[in-house]
């Protein structure tokens, strides 16, 4: 960067890229003070404030025994508004937008398959436990816009951090380019 540069006007792609990362930052869902936090302290949970359990075994996210620390069940909505999958378009052109996920929860019987169409109506949930996991852990199916099953993931509600890490497949809301954020570009559209 040379000494003159900041004279020069910004290229329409960093204007963009700015808009882009207002709307980003207007419409994430943050994280806010649970109101389960006294009921997280007085029982057991998740103390590391890590992004990944510390006792965690198995794949991250998709085995009960390592679930995705959310901080209190009111912050699913948060957790949840980061994940993004990769979508290719089916015009032929192969452009590839990251989308958000929508969300059911579930149980740990839940055997539907992936690439099944999400339910009509709210399934039956319940929570599930592992002896290396302190609190419960809640089971929710993952789908993408259209309705398609993506994954099961097990998430513990009874931590203190709301991870910022995500499972194997999909991609953090953060670290993916503004202009390929398909919450984004339908937010531009409205």
């Amino acid at each position: 960067m040379g000494l003159f540069d900041f004279l020069r006007g910004k290229t329409p792609e960093q204007k963009r890229d700015e808009k882009l990362n207002k709307i980003r930052l207007l419409t994430s869902i943050k994280e806010q003070r649970s109101l389960m936090h006294d009921m997280i302290l007085e029982g057991e949970h998740d103390y590391s404030k890590q992004d990944e359990n510390p006792n965690g075994i198995g794949e991250f996210g998709f085995d009960k025994t390592n679930p995705i620390p959310v901080y209190g069940i009111d912050n699913i909505p948060a957790y949840m508004d980061k994940l993004r999958y990769e979508y290719t378009s089916k015009s032929g052109s192969g452009t590839k937008t990251y989308n958000p996920v929508t969300f059911l929860r579930t149980t740990e019987n839940d055997n539907s398959p992936i690439g099944s169409q999400k339910p009509s109506e709210e399934p039956f949930a319940s929570s599930t436990t592992a002896t290396n996991i302190e609190g419960l852990i809640d089971v929710y199916s993952i789908y993408s816009m259209g309705g398609e099953k993506l994954a099961k993931i097990y998430i513990n509600c009874y931590s203190l951090k709301t991870s910022d890490k995500v499972p194997n497949g999909f991609f953090h809301r953060d670290t993916i380019p503004a202009i390929k954020d398909g919450k984004l570009l339908m937010e531009l559209m409205k």
